[in-house]
């Protein structure tokens, strides 16, 4: 079926058994699937004196992990927990409390009080499970459980080894479910898939057709119970049946007339017990009943109705607190106490009067003595109380109901019933009830319509007062039998106004009257019939004759009698006392088209003073007939009286014996349910045992291996065959010494050795030459013949020949090997080159410790390990050539590989491979590596590459600018001595700068340096002052302003500020960053020389520098000549000439 599963707490099935429960447990499992989600807690029976076997029994039948419960475990979903000896058990949410026995053996009940703990914790999401057992134990229990909501599961009578605790379940009324054990599981897990079936919950159809079938079937409308009552319990029933839709389970309903009745029995849930909620009664009994009794005449009835009284724990509490109360006052004062429910089997219980024992928790000590007698597993109501309490079959809100009450009682059914049909109850109660009546109503309710009806005197424990005035009309009807008269309409519901008055006039003005149908039974009563019912002793009954009072009876039965003769309205008058009062009446009887019969009684004040008087009075001839009757009657009862007095008289002597063979029967009884426990338990551990013993005596029949077992003085007690090999052994030979058997081996050294193992207990392994050349490992144990003190060995025999043989070889081989192998981890320890070995799984199989540095990793690092684990940057090249090695059986040689290492990630390492094929018993096993480092190898070439690179063009660009100076300088100087001094000076300057730079290694140099060499060096810090950032500039910007330097200084010395002694100059840099470029301004400023103006032409100096700076470096000059002196500003982009401050050094 589909499904839309809810959230839902984890289904806790707790199990009760007793004797027989080992069986009735391991069918449960059966059913059980290794991947439920159930939590399953068993409780026993078990001797307080004996460990239980039951953990290890029960593992063995399961695999759901199994817990023996510790004090505060938690449960979890697919789980089994067992309840040790020694403690009753309870539940906190999902946490499991171990609770030490408080009673003696004979009166603890561990089922009753775990289930009850289950119902109290989780609610709806309980289950109980009641399985074989004796006695009682768990009936009160489950009680509870269907109380709160929740499953109570019983194992088939038939089935259980020991029907008592399954019986007593079911005759109480509280199984939901009785089945074999094994099923039980199956419909469990179907009953909560039903419960959080969304799809099911809403087909409200067919739930609705559910009920109309019922009420067709049973005669009772649940049209007004509440909806997740009717659908919890038609989900018991679907899960029973497989039904996987209400729709299939009605078509079963319709197909199966006994479905009816067992469905009925279902929704009465009938749960209840003595003085439930004590604290309740005990306020009823404080406060209501001592008023009840103070307010009574003197000789009349304290009038009590308990309805809805299931198996009349109710009613019998009530008349016990009530009788109590009578004679703690002394006052004469009649006690009736009514107990009605339409379940006629709870009914029936209720007739019997016998609990189970378990009744003793709950019902007071002393009133346990009083009010009921010992019988076997139980206890009985004494006469007494019978004599009070009246049980009838009646539904309060569909038959009248009693009269002049003084307590109605209707505890915990209201919680089943809508709104509307609480509303009727209320009203019913009202109208049953005297004013001044007290009504006793269960601690979860509060019915609509009662604070109209009734005013609060207790709201903790649910005592209510009836408010005076007088009670509306009852129009019953609800829960109505197939063709009864339907009900009226709502009283309070509009209606137009002549049927308003019409109502109101009947209620107010019009005479009593009766509704009776074909079959004499009371179908309405107006509020007015009333003063002429009367209810009788013994079994209530809603029958005509039952019901009205005795003084009418007589023309009652001859009116009825006539009517249904002739068909017409027969009347007759009436006068008498009825109920104490004086009454003349005419009654009149009348044949309905139906069948039924309307019956009024009109006071005789108005009729006419001649009409004739045709009726019956009260001393008429039937009169004096019923007197004879009953005086017949009064003296059969005296002759039954006095034979019973007789016989109570031998039972009162034969009870005081019963109880006490009872009290001895119940401890024999708890001491034979944990013996009959301890019974299964050993009972399944022999069947284990034996198992155990055919297996072993299989298993060393099959083994073939020579087996001998002696005692503690070394005679034969058993043997295999196969040790008839080494012993000459026979039959005639078990219980003969071993020594004097002929056998191959050394008897004194096995005889020496069996009585070393005996002594320490510990066994050994000897190996005997035979003088064959055999080779015999005997193993020699001890052990404990059938678990007794008695000591003995066992000893086996295996030829080792062939072993020995096969293992010398393997040793020589093992030598060679090893031999070989020394030589290779020579070769590896000693080899200066890095080698190693890889798998073909491209793992490290052995390396030595030259590869393991190259490698970056500890040699322990490396085996076992993947070479993609151990360079996985060189990893792929690696592995390509160890494969093609494999493919290929050849070599590759020289193989160069480069990548980084584990230790440094950061340098580039260069590595050359040789793989070559490693042969092992001739076959390709590996390969192996020799790899040796090249990084500095291969560094040092390409630098040397480089330099030589690097000087070609240095010295192409010295040359180049060599050459412009001389051609310059040719054509500016007048002599050759100018020529040579100009270029002397020039190429000294261009050398500086060089040898700045080949410092620097051609890299880049600082600002500071190439400036300080021309200026401050030449003319000293006084004269030359220099500003600017730390500023590292390339090579080729070095040269071209270095040389531009070297022309302003030798400018400055010629004309300008370095040409007389007071003169200075100040060099100054920046970096300029702004919205239009970024780049590099150097000032050049001269003060304190002759005055200076621009010159008409310009020199070679200046030249040079224009040519070297714009054409070199692409930057931009500017001049001005001014009388204080020269200030001349040279701008570079300065992304064309900077360098890192800390330049890499090249070689």
């Amino acid at each position: 079926m589909s499904k839309t599963p809810k959230s839902v707490a984890p289904i806790l099935v707790g199990v009760g058994a007793s004797a027989g429960g080992l069986e009735a447990f391991q069918r449960l499992l059966k059913g059980l699937p290794d991947d439920h989600d159930l939590v399953l807690i068993l409780v026993q029976h078990l001797d307080p004196d004996h460990d239980s076997l039951m953990p290890e029994l029960v593992r063995s039948k399961t695999a759901s992990p199994v817990h023996s419960i510790t004090d505060n475990m938690t449960i979890e979903a697919g789980h089994i927990y067992l309840l040790p000896p020694g403690y009753e058990l309870g539940i906190e949410g999902a946490t499991l409390k171990l609770i030490a026995f408080e009673e003696p053996r004979g009166l603890r009940r561990p089922i009753d009080h775990f289930f009850k703990s289950l119902a109290q914790a989780h609610k709806d999401n309980a289950i109980a499970v009641v399985l074989s057992g004796t006695g009682s134990d768990g009936a009160e229990g489950a009680r509870e459980i269907k109380g709160e909501g929740g499953l109570v599961f019983v194992q088939t009578p038939d089935q259980a080894k020991y029907d008592g605790m399954p019986r007593s379940v079911i005759d109480q009324g509280t199984a939901d479910v009785v089945l074999d054990a094994e099923e039980i599981v199956d419909v469990v897990k179907d009953y909560f898939a039903l419960r959080t079936d969304d799809g099911i919950e809403a087909d409200d159809d067919a739930y609705g057709r559910i009920i109309r079938q019922l009420r067709f079937r049973t005669g009772y409308d649940f049209s007004e119970y509440k909806d997740a009552t009717i659908r919890r319990r038609v989900a018991v029933r679907m899960s029973v049946l497989n039904c996987a839709t209400p729709g299939e389970y009605l078509a079963y309903l319709v197909a199966h007339k006994d479905e009816a009745d067992l469905l009925f029995r279902d929704l009465l849930i009938n749960v209840t017990s003595f003085f439930r909620d004590p604290e309740h009664y005990d306020a009823l009994a404080a406060d209501v009943i001592p008023r009840l009794v103070e307010e009574a005449e003197p000789d009349s009835d304290l009038r009590i109705w308990v309805a809805g009284c299931s198996t009349g724990e109710e009613a019998y509490s009530i008349a016990m607190l009530v009788a109590e109360e009578v004679k703690r006052v002394s006052k004469k004062v009649g006690v009736v106490v009514f107990g009605t429910d339409i379940d006629e089997q709870a009914l029936n219980a209720a007739r019997t009067g016998i609990y189970s024992d378990a009744i003793s928790e709950a019902v007071p000590a002393d009133l346990l003595a009083q009010y009921f007698s010992p019988v076997a597993n139980g206890y009985e109501i004494s006469k007494e109380l019978r004599g009070i309490v009246r049980f009838s079959r009646h539904s309060f809100v569909k038959d009248p109901p009693f009269s002049k009450l003084d307590l109605v009682s209707c505890r915990n059914v209201l919680i089943y019933f809508k709104d509307s049909l609480q509303e009727v109850a209320m009203q019913v109660f009202h109208h049953g009830l005297r004013d001044g009546g007290h009504l006793f109503l269960g601690p979860s309710e509060n019915p609509r319509g009662i604070k109209t009806l009734f005013e609060e005197t207790s709201m903790r424990s649910r005592l209510f007062r009836r408010r005076p005035g007088a009670s509306k009309p009852l129009y019953l009807g609800r829960m109505a039998q197939p063709g009864a008269v339907p009900s009226m309409p709502d009283p309070e519901a509009t209606e137009p106004h002549p049927r308003a008055i019409d109502r109101l006039v009947l209620e107010n003005y019009a005479p009593a009257y009766l509704h009776v149908d074909e079959h004499r039974d009371v179908l309405f009563a107006s509020p007015q019939a009333t003063r002429f019912l009367a209810l009788r002793s013994g079994v209530i009954s809603v029958k005509l004759f039952d019901t009205i009072a005795p003084e009418l009876e007589p023309a009652l039965r001859q009116l009825s009698r006539k009517t249904l003769d002739v068909g017409e309205a027969a009347e007759v008058d009436f006068q008498g006392e009825i109920n104490g009062r004086t009454e003349r009446v005419v009654v009149i009887v009348r044949q309905l088209a139906d069948g039924s019969q309307l019956i009024v009684l009109r006071d005789r004040l108005d009729l006419l003073e001649d009409r004739p008087e045709v009726g019956i009075t009260a001393g008429s001839e039937p009169d004096q007939y019923v007197a004879t009757l009953e005086r017949d009657l009064e003296e059969a009862r005296q002759e039954v009286r006095t034979t019973v007095e007789e016989l109570e008289t031998s039972n009162e002597e034969l009870k005081s014996s019963n109880e006490e063979m009872m009290s001895m029967n119940e401890e024999l009884q708890s001491a034979n349910e944990e013996l009959t426990t301890i019974n299964d338990e050993l009972q399944q551990k022999l069947r284990d045992l034996h198992q155990a013993n055919t297996d072993l005596a299989n298993f060393i029949q099959s083994s073939r291996i020579p087996t001998v077992f002696l005692d503690d003085a070394f005679r034969v007690l058993r043997y295999t065959p196969e040790a008839e090999n080494y012993f000459r052994f026979s039959e005639a030979d078990l219980g003969r010494p071993l020594e004097d058997l002929n056998s191959e081996l050394d008897h004194a050294r096995l005889l020496e050795l069996c009585e070393s193992v005996i002594t320490a207990q510990q066994e050994t392994v000897e190996e005997f030459a035979t003088d064959e050349g055999k080779a015999l490992s005997v193993r020699i144990m001890p052990y404990s013949p059938d678990g007794l003190d008695q000591r003995g060995v066992v000893f086996t025999i295996l030829d080792v020949t062939e072993l020995r043989t096969a293992v010398k070889a393997a040793d020589e081989a093992r030598a060679q090997a090893e031999a070989r192998a020394e030589e290779v981890r020579q070769i590896y320890e000693t080899s200066p080159l890095a080698m190693g070995l890889i798998s073909r799984d491209m793992v490290y199989l052995r390396l030595n410790e030259q590869l393991a540095r190259l490698n970056g990793l500890s040699r322990t690092d490396h085996v076992g390990r993947t070479v993609r684990d151990v360079l996985p940057s060189a990893a792929e090249v690696i592995e390509a050539n160890v494969r093609q090695v494999f493919e290929t059986g050849q070599p590759v040689i020289d193989q160069e590989i480069s990548g980084t290492t584990r230790d440094d990630p950061d340098k580039q390492h260069i590595w050359l491979f040789d793989f070559l094929p490693f042969f092992s018993d001739g076959r390709l096993t590996a390969v192996s590596t020799n790899v040796r480092e090249i990084t500095e190898h291969v560094e040092t070439a390409n630098n040397l590459r480089q330099i030589m690179r690097e000087l070609e063009h240095r010295v192409k660009n010295m040359l180049s600018n060599v050459n412009s100076l001389i051609n310059r300088a040719s054509r500016d100087a007048t002599t050759d001595r100018a020529v040579f001094e100009t270029l002397q000076r020039r190429i000294r300057a261009l050398s500086q700068t060089h040898s700045l730079l080949t410092a620097e290694k051609w890299s880049s140099a600082t600002l500071r340096s190439i400036v300080e060499p021309e200026t401050i060096d030449v003319y000293g810090e006084e004269r030359v002052t220099i500003k600017g950032p730390d500023l590292r500039v390339t090579s080729e910007a070095a040269l071209a302003l270095g040389m531009a330097v070297h022309e302003l200084a030798t400018n400055a010395t010629k004309y300008g500020a370095f040409s007389v002694p007071e003169g200075y100059v100040t060099i100054t840099w920046s970096r300029i960053n702004d919205a239009d470029s970024d780049r590099l301004v150097l000032t050049w400023t001269e003060r304190g020389g002759p005055p200076v103006e621009k010159p008409e032409r310009t020199g070679f100096g200046s030249q040079l520098i224009t040519s070297t700076l714009e054409g070199s470096l692409e930057g931009s000059i500017s001049r001005i000549w001014e009388p204080e002196g020269l200030t001349m500003s040279i701008a570079i982009e300065y992304a064309l000439i900077a360098a890192p401050m800390e330049d890499p050094v090249n070689v």
